[in-house]
């Protein structure tokens, strides 16, 4: 009787994160800007919500972020630079693909792809515009932007 192999289907996402430090992490998919415990207690917070609404996707979702969050922080408060933590593998790369879309979202509004590490809710149309009015972007040109390319109309 020959054993058993169980052969995971290749993903680049996990070939990536298993080999990624949270500091090349921070320094490739984030703006660089500090995380402190109040971050963590607000994805705390969020998790909580999620439990109180028997919501098991979203609990499940901000589960990873708690930790992920946890794991930035000890970063940036003890300097472990460790792997990043399997578990927040979906939280990551959830943040890796906001990154790709605030791309394109620079570029169409004509500023330089990679300008900012910033990686907040691009489904939200109030932080596209606040976001993009820090580099003097009107009201206007955002909204076209996230009409464009949030919503692909």
């Amino acid at each position: 009787m020959s054993p058993i192999i169980n052969i995971q289907p290749f993903s680049p996402i996990n070939f990536i994160l298993v080999n990624m430090q949270i500091s090349q992490y921070i320094k490739e998919y984030t703006c660089g800007k500090r995380i402190f415990f109040i971050d963590v207690i607000s994805e705390i917070i969020e998790f909580l919500v999620e439990v109180i609404k028997f919501n098991k996707t979203g609990i499940k979702e901000e589960f990873e972020d708690v930790l992920h969050f946890l794991q930035l922080w000890l970063y940036y408060r003890f300097g472990l630079d460790s792997e990043i933590w399997r578990i927040t593998r979906n939280s990551v790369k959830k943040f890796m693909d906001r990154k790709l879309v605030w791309n394109k979202i620079y570029t169409f509004v004509g500023l330089p792809e990679n300008v900012s590490g910033y990686v907040g809710n691009y489904n939200k149309i109030k932080k596209v515009v606040n976001h993009l009015q820090k580099f003097d972007i009107s009201r206007e040109k955002a909204e076209a932007a996230f009409n464009k390319i949030v919503l692909g109309r």
